[in-house]
């Protein structure tokens, strides 16, 4: 009869192998074999929550402050230096090959909080979803579960402490932990509907996953059970193998982490009490297989695995794409060789060093909280100066960008009292923004005051579907603060997307086949829902006295510029659409939003319509570059700094017709 082991369990170790190896699969899409192998974290979490009890308990002997000391000394030792060393090439490899867009400076922000355990906070806050497309392009979105088990970390010791000193003469020390861990589950089982960000990314919904692993060791490991049931271990195995399998297989990402989580968790606490239960008698193949050299190899090159997983696979989708047969193959080799490197190389030699460094929790703590420092200004240095490292075209933001530089060309300041103390209000959704360069070059020119209200994803008066309701209360904030400021004879400059987007789309059943399912989209309803509230908005301004200037629609593309740019990503399946679109397609595409605007300005004198459709594509081919190669867009659908350029002349007259029409016709009346 065997007693569990208090030092190693080879099966444990292989337990981390089928975890690690269900999130990789899951997170490169492969052939989409494991749907739910996201519930691989949460076998980890298990995991985790039985060993780090197991090595508590084994220096039970230890006072509050020596037991708190050690512990930290080699948690930080165990997860801080592969940590580090992941974090910061990863920080190098994106300032290198990652053009900075709009989604930059929230990976900047998750990267640079995961050096601290807090990127779990960072990704909860953002509104997009651990499975949105976006998600896929963060290199640092793996790093939540991290902060996940660390802020664990920071409430568990002294919890189990107390159990430990307290076990024997009190039940209430027995109960702190169960009655935690169903507070838990309460509030994951309310969150996951209510707000799904937080129970997914946060602890307090995540809690019971590890204290789940910690009980079990309560339970069994503390006492060393053992069985002579050979028949258990084999049920205890098929059982959990059967829940995890469900997991993997069957979880439901829009009810997660509850109910899903409940089978991988009670399927990870029956393979982990089958691995410590074990019993006299032959193997089964399957405790075989977790024993295995490879698999338990591979359980303790895990932590590395998972580490640095995640971002090979997002520089893959920036640069060449994960679609070619050729990197589907090379990226496990890719990726087991750094795993094991940092393994070897870094995790091993740092945490079973013997220097005072490793030995002495203060040495610990002041090497750690310095490289820590060190690391984290080098990424925050990176993350502000990308350009002095980036390999890519799209590192002149001077053409690329549409930042308010000030104009290298030169330029004549416009000196006319019609529009002294004049102010341009701006409203609408990201497309607002890329007009940052032409509107700072108006500002500049005219001497007027440039009032932005900017909203990604909050389209104003988009002519193609009504606006956004999600967006009705920042709309409201903006409009009233307009009211509030505006002067009779203000420009409010609306800026949106106004043609659906052409990106992403399946290009490959056809142009004809696309072109069509994008017209389907712009029914009968979509266009009644866009007129009412164009109309709605154009009523309050006309009634606030101001002018109102809106951007008929713009050419878009099939592919976004910015990352078609390059030698390295030009390969990319994203950038095969191409960046050349026909001018006739596009006009088909614009016909519903240009009569539309021809009602609107009948019926709203005080509207101007500006169309800068014919600078941005003036043959009959539309470009995303214009005829000497300078990017005229950034993406698909967002313009350059040099697109911004090519209409700022235009948008200024528009701009001053207008002021100087208003001051005739004030003119007339005065008469």
């Amino acid at each position: 009869m065997h007693s569990p082991s208090p030092v190693y369990i080879p099966a444990i170790d292989g337990l981390r192998a089928i975890a690690v190896l269900a999130v990789i699969a899951f997170h490169v899409d492969f052939l989409n074999i494991l749907p739910g192998g996201f519930t691989g974290v949460d076998m980890f979490f298990v995991i985790s929550g039985y060993v780090i009890s197991q090595s508590l308990y084994e220096r039970s002997e230890l006072g509050l402050l020596a037991y708190l000391k050690d512990f930290y000394r080699r948690r930080l030792l165990r997860i801080l230096p592969a940590l580090l060393l992941v974090l910061s090439v990863s920080f190098l490899l994106s300032a290198m090959f990652m053009p900075q867009f709009w989604l930059s400076e929230l990976m900047n922000r998750t990267g640079l909080a995961a050096f601290f355990g807090l990127s779990n906070f960072v990704l909860a806050w953002n509104t997009d979803t651990y499975f949105s497309p976006s998600a896929e392009l963060n290199p640092y979105l793996h790093t939540w579960s991290l902060g996940v088990e660390e802020q664990f970390y920071l409430l568990f010791p002294v919890i189990y402490f107390v159990w430990l000193r307290y076990q024997k003469q009190s039940v209430a020390a027995w109960a702190v932990l169960p009655l935690l861990a169903l507070t838990s589950l309460a509030i994951s089982t309310f969150q996951t509907g209510a707000d799904p960000l937080s129970a997914f990314y946060l602890l307090p919904g995540r809690f019971w996953e590890l204290a789940a692993g910690a009980m079990l060791f309560q339970a069994i490991g503390a006492r060393r059970f053992s069985t002579q049931s050979r028949g258990l271990v084999h049920v205890l195995l098929l059982a959990g193998l059967a829940l995890v399998a469900a997991g993997f297989l069957l979880a439901e990402r829009h009810q997660f982490p509850f109910p899903w989580a409940l089978a991988t968790v009670s399927g990870s606490l029956l393979l982990i009490a089958a691995a410590v239960l074990q019993a006299e008698g032959p193997l089964s193949p399957l405790q075989r297989l977790l024993q295995s050299p490879v698999a338990s190899y591979i359980g303790r090159l895990s932590y590395s695995l998972y580490l640095w997983h995640w971002p090979v696979a997002v520089f893959l989708r920036w640069t060449t794409g994960l679609e070619f047969l050729a990197v589907q193959l090379l990226y496990p080799i890719i990726v087991f060789a750094l795993a094991a490197a940092s393994y070897h190389w870094v995790e091993l030699p740092i945490r079973t060093g013997k220097s005072l460094l490793q030995r002495r929790a203060w040495a610990t703590f002041a090497s750690g909280l310095t490289a820590l420092g060190l690391c984290g200004w080098a990424a925050l240095w990176v993350s502000d100066n990308p350009e002095h490292l980036s390999l890519s075209k799209t590192s002149d933001s001077y053409d690329w960008y549409a930042y308010k530089h000030y104009p290298r060309e030169p330029f004549d300041k416009v000196e006319d009292p019609r529009v002294t103390g004049r102010q341009l209000f701006v409203v609408g959704d990201s497309h607002t923004a890329a007009y940052r360069t032409m509107l700072n070059i108006v500002s500049l020119k005219l001497g007027v005051k440039v009032v932005e209200y900017e909203r990604g994803g909050c389209s104003v008066a988009s002519l193609i579907a009504p606006d956004s309701a999600k967006c009705a209360e920042a709309r409201e904030v903006a409009f009233k603060d307009i009211e509030a400021r505006a002067k009779p004879g203000d420009i409010v400059f609306l800026a949106s997307l106004r043609m659906p987007e052409l990106a992403g789309r399946e290009w490959a059943d056809g142009e004809a086949t696309v072109f069509d399912e994008v017209l389907a989209e712009l029914t009968p309803e979509n266009s009644a829902g866009a007129r009412s509230s164009a109309e709605a908005i154009l009523a309050r301004l006309q009634a606030a006295q101001v002018h109102i200037l809106i951007d008929a629609p713009k050419p878009q593309f099939k592919a976004p510029a910015n990352r078609c740019s390059d030698w390295f990503n030009r390969m990319n399946p994203i950038c095969a659409p191409g960046l050349t679109m026909e001018r006739s397609q596009l006009e088909r595409l614009r016909v519903p939003q240009m009569k539309l605007l021809d009602l609107l300005k009948r019926e709203y004198p005080g509207l101007t319509v500006w169309d800068p459709f014919p600078l941005l594509c003036p043959g009959q081919i539309c470009s995303a570059y214009d005829n000497s190669g300078q990017p005229l867009y950034f993406d698909s659908n967002h313009l350059s700094g040099h697109g911004n350029r090519v209409l700022a002349s235009s948008f200024t007259d528009a701009v001053l017709s207008i002021w100087r029409n208003r001051a005739a016709a004030d003119g007339l009346s005065r008469r």
